[in-house]
């Protein structure tokens, strides 16, 4: 029986016909646009414009901002004994905390900071509203690990989520930040 001989070119033609193919049909289809101008302008006047963001999170460093010095009473420690280390990304800041225990062990604490369209309450699962922190704030029920975690919204300026062992260290975390960092940018 006879079949043909495929060489690579012929495979290269073939593909190019599909592809050619494809992108005629795709350029000769009529856009479906069924709503009308007027539609078109009143749903651009309702829409929110999307907040602008202050700072830069990608060379944003909590760590200086919020020193490891001024952590350490807060976390019941000395300032001999915490370190801190900043990590910054295009969507988010942090700092965390090490504090070095006597018996050879580690404890750590945390303070991210995100831009304000990430604030969603609802996908954090059990939450518990706290009063007198920013524009709104809870406490994660069933936080991460060992750590409490409360997150904070300053509108139209940043989210703030910090973690400690204890809800008191992560609240003192989250008050220390919000003094050092509300309506800063760089």
């Amino acid at each position: 029986m006879y079949q043909p001989i495929r060489t690579p070119h012929h495979l290269i033609a073939g593909l190019a016909a599909v592809l050619l193919a494809a992108g005629l049909s795709a350029c000769s289809q009529e856009p479906n646009n069924t709503d009308s101008k007027e539609s078109q302008g009143e749903a651009a006047r309702t829409t929110p414009a999307r907040p602008t963001v202050k700072r830069d999170l990608s060379t944003f460093d909590i760590c200086a901002r919020v020193p490891a010095a001024d952590v350490a009473g807060i976390l019941g420690s000395t300032p001999d004994r915490i370190s801190a280390k900043s990590t910054m990304l295009s969507y988010a800041a942090d700092c965390t905390y090490t504090i070095e225990r006597g018996d050879g062990m580690k404890d750590y604490a945390m303070v991210w900071l995100y831009s304000p369209q990430m604030w969603a309450p609802t996908m954090a699962g059990e939450v518990e509203k706290i009063e007198g922190l920013g524009d709104d704030a809870y406490l994660e029920k069933g936080s991460i690990g060992t750590f409490n975690k409360i997150n904070v919204l300053v509108e139209g300026d940043f989210m703030l989520d910090t973690r400690a062992n204890s809800l008191e260290q992560a609240r003192g975390l989250a008050e220390l930040a919000l003094e050092r960092l509300s309506g800063e940018s760089g």
